[in-house]
């Protein structure tokens, strides 16, 4: 009776589950394993022929010039938008921490552009960098600093600056909000306690809020990195990975590669690229984590 009763059970919850292992089966396991098994043909993504290639696609992409310039675009935008917009975000949460007047129209002011879609960002700030009749360049002609005009988003120096700038622009208001309601989690009684003990406001920063803010570091980093190697939208909008790729990215290249030259086989090893970056980020998020939380068990 026991041993049918757990049989039942088990078919129970098996039952439960199917939904969700289906979705996953079809939307997340089938498109990885098709994008695997397409990686090794040469194909244009509409013929019925497929043509197996073996490594072939591999091997043009380690010797792909664009392919490294999309590498080390991932990690300029990866590692600048990292680092300034969790140092904008602490410091806009720090300020913003302490009540002032309006403090709650400001935060809303400042977290606006997370929630506009990167289509319309970009749109917004192509008439903001065009070389004609573009505002900001308008803006210095009228003050006579002519010399600063540029065609920003047609030159390969200034293009990936312009757009790691408008990304950050738009996404600082979300790290901001991570930062201020995690700060509201800390205990007041540990910055009384460090002001009785005569510690001032950088040194409460240093010792408390910075260090208790540990998992919101490592979140946001994660999610900046992730967000990097997805980077599409923006770049498509304002420079479609130009001028001369020097601001491609693995997704405008992927679509380039998909939609444009119809190399279907060679986009898909792009992608099998993206996806073990992707793992190994993920394989280093879990083992931090799991190494705080048996430091944290151990410490109780």
């Amino acid at each position: 009776m026991n041993f049918s009763r757990r049989k039942k059970d088990s078919f129970t919850s098996f039952l439960f589950v199917t939904p969700l292992l289906v979705l996953f089966l079809v939307f997340f396991a089938y498109p990885i394993i098709y994008n695997i098994i397409i990686s090794f043909y040469d194909w244009n993504g509409i013929s019925l022929n497929k043509v197996f290639n073996g490594f072939a696609n591999y091997k043009k992409l380690l010797a792909d010039p664009v392919m490294w310039k999309c590498f080390r675009n991932f990690v300029w935008i990866a590692v600048s938008t990292t680092l300034i917009q969790s140092v904008l975000g602490i410091v806009l949460a720090s300020f913003f921490i302490r009540k002032i007047r309006f403090s709650g129209f400001y935060r809303i002011l400042f977290y606006l552009p997370a929630i506009c879609t990167p289509t319309i960002v970009g749109t917004v700030f192509s008439k903001i960098f065009e070389t004609n009749r573009g505002y900001l360049n308008v803006i210095l002609r009228a003050m006579h600093l002519d010399f600063l005009c540029q065609p920003w988003l047609a030159t390969p120096k200034t293009a990936l600056i312009c757009l790691i700038f408008v990304n950050i622009w738009q996404w600082t208001g979300y790290s901001m909000l991570m930062y201020y309601t995690n700060m509201l989690n800390i205990p007041k009684d540990l910055y009384e306690s460090a002001t009785i003990d005569g510690a001032g406001s950088f040194k409460q920063f240093l010792y408390i809020t910075f260090p208790l803010l540990k998992g919101t570091h490592i979140t946001l980093i994660l999610l900046d990195i992730l967000g990097a190697l997805k980077f599409f939208d923006l770049s498509y909008v304002l420079t479609k990975g130009g001028p001369a790729h020097a601001t491609e990215t693995f997704s405008t290249y992927i679509y380039n590669k998909s939609f444009n030259t119809f190399k279907q086989g060679e986009a898909s090893t792009i992608v099998v690229f993206m996806f073990l970056i992707a793992m190994i980020l993920t394989v280093i998020q879990l083992k931090y984590y799991y190494k705080n939380e048996k430091e944290e068990m151990s410490g109780r």
